[in-house]
């Protein structure tokens, strides 16, 4: 798994999983996660979500929705992201950071 994606699921693994449905604060990061992941050439995929959710024990309902979000972003459906603040510069640059080192050629 990309480190980039690793990191992104660390984030994820932050909020409140172990409810069903994610707060709408956590949708909109997760949304907005997962768009910019996509743009930086490194989408999230629903199996790598579901294999961490199932390892740390996350809500199976949490879970199914995060997985079902990357996978509408990855096949480039509509997704509505109601609060975009949400997903900060500060996880932009973490992400992007862990893009950059791994696709280095130099490193």
């Amino acid at each position: 798994m990309p480190t980039v994606i690793d990191k992104a699921l660390d984030f994820i693994g932050g909020m409140n999983t172990s409810a069903s449905t994610p707060h709408s604060m956590d949708e909109s990061t997760v949304k907005g996660m997962f768009k910019y992941l996509k743009e930086l050439g490194v989408p999230a995929h629903a199996e790598e979500i579901i294999a961490r959710g199932e390892r740390e024990g996350w809500n199976p309902g949490f879970t199914k929705k995060v997985a079902g979000w990357a996978d509408k972003i990855e096949s480039a459906d509509r997704v509505v992201i109601k609060n975009p603040e949400y997903f900060t510069s500060y996880m932009k640059e973490e992400l992007r950071a862990r893009v950059n080192v791994e696709f280095d050629p130099a490193s």
